[in-house]
């Protein structure tokens, strides 16, 4: 768990965070910062019940930003992580 002054990038929650690996653990290079984002409690697991999709970060005007998406809606990427497998 992480705290402080980061905010969920999809809730803008700033309690507790919890690490998410974007395209899993398995991915080249899976600890660059790349692949790593810190969720509130809840949107982690909506992530983990594939009701939220991750695509990547990406670079805008406003800085860094989390692209991601509902289940429901079309990637606005095409690069959609999958849910864990369990």
């Amino acid at each position: 768990m992480r705290s402080g002054t980061q905010k969920c990038p999809i809730s803008g929650y700033s309690g507790p965070l919890v690490e998410h690996h974007i395209h899993g653990r398995e991915a080249p290079n899976a600890e660059g910062e790349w692949n790593k984002v810190w969720l509130s409690p809840n949107i982690h697991d909506q992530v983990h019940l594939g009701k939220i999709i991750l695509e990547r970060w990406c670079m805008t005007t406003s800085g860094r930003e989390l692209i991601w998406h509902y289940a429901e809606e079309d990637s606005i990427t095409g690069e959609d992580s999958q849910p864990p497998s369990y």
